[in-house]
């Protein structure tokens, strides 16, 4: 169970980091430096520490999206599975549609099953849950996702977490999407803003898939994913080796 929580922790662990840079432009400074102090231990990883100073400081700025976030993330590493995923449902219910904090959230309430009625529309992608949102778009993308495990066939991949990301300095800059493939191993982003995107399949972490993909306006592109474009074949991302 351990290894488990500690996979899970993992996904959210550079979105943690990444968070901590700019969290104190998002809350309100606190008399106590109560979050300051919080944010110092997660930067130490001292999760035991962080939480509670947390838990504190949340009733002074409850409608911070960054306080209940850091307190889902300090939950994952210290295998708090309730109090994990009340905070990650907070999140999601409150933060920006396609934001790193709302994609990091629905992410893991999916891989750990902690689904409610609250968030019920978990599965669907970002757009489809809020059609007033400025990131509903006339585009579409669809295919069917096909991998051979160790010593198999190719055959479809069900209930595979796949994730449409905007590029920078582009009009899809800040977009996020997410979905799960269905029984068949079919997938389909609708109403998503014309563009170019990366298409993947993780958050962090090591690839199955990386692909640039361009998204005409109005139009439907149709990307199927399996063994001959994987990461290991096409990586239009590279990450930078070591100089």
């Amino acid at each position: 169970m351990r290894s488990r929580w500690a996979a899970l922790a993992l996904a959210v662990l550079c979105a943690a980091c990444r968070q901590n840079a700019r969290a104190s432009l998002q809350t309100p400074a606190l008399p106590s430096d109560v979050a300051a102090d919080a944010r110092a231990a997660m930067a130490r990883r001292d999760w035991e520490t962080a939480a509670p100073l947390l838990r504190q400081a949340i009733p002074s700025a409850p409608d911070s999206v960054a306080l209940h976030y850091e307190l889902a993330i300090c939950a994952t590493y210290l295998e708090l599975g309730d109090e994990a995923t009340r905070e990650f449902q907070w999140v999601l219910e409150h933060a920006q549609a396609g934001s790193e904090e709302a994609t990091v959230a629905r992410t893991w309430l999916i891989q750990t099953g902690g689904q409610t009625a609250r968030a019920a529309a978990i599965d669907r992608p970002v757009a489809e849950r809020d059609r007033s949102d400025s990131k509903v778009g006339g585009s579409g993308v669809r295919g069917v996702v096909e991998w051979a495990e160790a010593g198999q066939g190719v055959q479809p991949l069900d209930r595979k977490l796949l994730h449409l990301i905007g590029l920078k300095n582009t009009p899809t800059s800040g977009l996020r999407y997410s979905i799960r493939t269905d029984a068949s191993g079919r997938y389909g982003f609708e109403q998503i803003v014309a563009g170019p995107y990366k298409l993947t399949d993780v958050i962090a972490g090591r690839p199955i898939w990386r692909l640039k993909i361009t998204v005409a306006d109005a139009e439907e592109a149709v990307v199927d994913l399996g063994p001959n474009n994987s990461a290991k074949v096409r990586d239009d991302f590279p990450e930078p080796g070591p100089s």
